[in-house]
């Protein structure tokens, strides 16, 4: 099992605790954390960052940044995302590729649950076809450099990519991009994460590891089922990252070393007996109700 945690919850940390980020990094560095998510512009802000990862011992799983892309030509701000990538040797990016504005959210809220609808609003939407079009730019170029570009289903109304029959729709026009399962982000539209994964599992490349309750919680503190997923995947074969996710915790450090403890966790418990066939039996109503969409 690969875990990786957001290098914005240990400066977090680092501000809710007055401990230096190097003492944090080797904390989270021993709870079992051997990769950082980074957003490209913190990189790009603060050149020490990468070397302070290095000496920790971390390896970085996913640069990350926001693009404007449905109104935007932002292909030299992909191929400069790509080529840091390269240089920190970082296997994965993802892109959050814009935002809808106006009506078009007031619509996009309306129809999301129905994939008819949304369909056909996505469509017949410039801005969201110029979404596709440039991700599927960004994957052709990381092909190029041996970089997968992902996307996720991303927690905000305004995001085309907020709810199932969105993601859907991307994964359909976009058939070579990666897919980041974001387990806590189905809750938007009070959709099954299980049946979520089960729709989308042979696109899985890099994992979300975020819970939810009424505030930020460590992984397993909340009530999304991330013991089902993680445990389905890994017996699966899996070998991407799972990140850890839980921004704005009121105790970051503490809540990275549960996250870790309880992931691990999920790994030890897997039997190696039957484990395929676990899977099947296991997700079988959810795979059904998913294909059956």
């Amino acid at each position: 099992m690969k875990l990786s945690v957001f290098y914005d919850h240990v400066v977090q940390a680092h501000e809710q605790t007055g401990k230096n980020i190097r003492d944090i990094l080797i904390d989270v560095r021993n709870y079992g954390v051997e990769a950082l998510e980074i957003r490209l512009s913190d990189i790009q802000e603060n050149s020490g960052v990468i070397d302070l990862i290095k000496q920790t011992g971390f390896s970085i799983s996913c640069i990350y940044e926001f693009y404007e892309m449905g109104i935007t030509d932002e292909i030299a701000k992909v191929k400069a995302h790509l080529d840091m990538a390269k240089s920190l040797e970082a296997p994965n990016i993802m892109i959050v590729p814009g935002f809808l504005q106006g009506d078009d959210v007031s619509r996009l809220k309306a129809d999301m649950a129905d994939a008819s609808l949304l369909n056909s609003f996505f469509d017949s939407n410039a801005e969201v076809k110029q979404m596709a079009k440039c991700l599927n730019q960004a994957v052709t170029m990381g092909k190029e450099l041996h970089i997968n570009v992902l996307f996720e289903d991303f927690d905000d109304f305004s995001s085309p990519m907020s709810g199932i029959n969105g993601v859907a729709w991307f994964l359909d026009k976009c058939p070579e991009i990666g897919y980041t399962f974001d387990c806590g982000n189905f809750i938007m539209y009070d959709e099954d994460v299980l049946e979520a994964f089960g729709k989308f599992r042979s696109r899985i490349q890099h994992v979300h590891c975020k819970d939810r309750s009424i505030e930020p919680v460590a992984v397993g503190d909340g009530r999304i089922p991330i013991d089902k997923v993680v445990t389905a995947l890994l017996k699966s074969g899996y070998k991407g990252y799972f990140a850890i996710e839980h921004f704005d915790a009121k105790n970051q450090l503490e809540c990275i070393r549960k996250s870790a403890s309880f992931l691990h966790a999920c790994e030890k418990n897997i039997s190696e007996a039957g484990s395929k066939n676990n899977i099947i039996v296991e997700f079988k109503e959810h795979f059904e109700k998913a294909e059956n969409k």
